[in-house]
């Protein structure tokens, strides 16, 4: 086997479990809120982007940045339809509802796949989606885990295999299905699933909510990111590329962040 292509994967891995079980741990320990707005940074797009562009080139990411940016209409249909399907099942209610949110993404993503979207459109398309997204879970109520599960070796390989096994799958498919479907696959929820099953299995549906409502609010931060990609990548190459449109889209989260943290103080001072 190929020495830069088992450092490739190592480094798929690392970062796909890396980052679900960050989120899952700030979920249970810092606030279910905060865990929402982070999972809507562009986790998978960044690590999908990076090796695509680095194996294929930099004009297969641009090409693929349209389907890319319009991709998260079918991720927010997949948070969309998990919200609502929690209630559908008795028994294995993660599984259930994670296969339900599975089949609307493929079912979303395969009519995305046939429009020919420009950046403006795909960018208007997707931003519409977010703010009916943010209007529907407005009346979701914030929730804090309240017996956070104790770490064991086990229990962070199991989380952290399955995030690595999905995001090492979204990338080899990306690289064979074309620059449309590896747009479309940027939005694939490769990061987010594992973590709504992990808490949904682990503390219930209420947590799981809380967790989807400020989701599409961080959102913003994608769309940003694959934006700026289209332009920084051809510019400047996949490494400085990506430190740039990172950049962009950790400028959107702290803004967010600020806001959301001094809301609470100007509600008080109205009162």
């Amino acid at each position: 086997m190929d020495g830069s292509y088992e450092t490739s994967l190592l480094a798929k891995v690392i970062w796909s479990a890396g980052i679900v079980l960050c989120l899952t741990i700030i979920a249970e320990r810092v606030s279910t809120r905060v865990a929402g707005i982070l999972s809507g940074a562009p986790l998978s797009a960044v690590i999908v982007y990076f090796f695509v562009g680095r194996d294929i080139g930099t004009a297969y990411v641009v090409d693929s940045v349209p389907h890319g940016i319009a991709a998260f209409t079918a991720t927010l249909a997949f948070v969309l339809a998990y919200y609502k399907s929690t209630d559908w099942f008795s028994r294995y209610a993660p599984l259930g509802s994670a296969l339900v949110a599975v089949a609307v993404f493929l079912i979303v993503a395969f009519g995305l796949v046939a429009i020919p979207f420009t950046l403006t459109s795909a960018t208007l398309t997707t931003v519409c989606v977010i703010g009916f997204s943010v209007w529907l879970f407005r009346k979701i109520e914030f929730t804090r885990v309240e017996k956070p599960e104790r770490y064991s070796a086990r229990l962070i390989l199991l989380r952290g295999g399955f995030a690595a096994a999905l995001i090492v799958g979204v990338i080899a498919l990306a690289k064979i299905l074309g620059p449309r479907w590896t747009g479309l696959l940027v939005g694939f929820p490769s990061t987010l699933m594992p973590t709504l099953i992990i808490i949904h299995a682990t503390y219930g549906a209420t947590d799981t909510h809380a967790m989807m409502r400020n989701f599409p609010v961080g959102m913003g931060s994608i769309v940003l990111y694959i934006i700026a990609v289209g332009f920084t990548f051809p510019l400047w190459g996949i490494y400085i590329g990506t430190a740039a449109s990172l950049a962009v889209s950790i400028l959107y989260l702290t803004i967010i962040m600020v806001w959301i943290r001094a809301k609470p103080l100007r509600s008080a001072a109205n009162t």
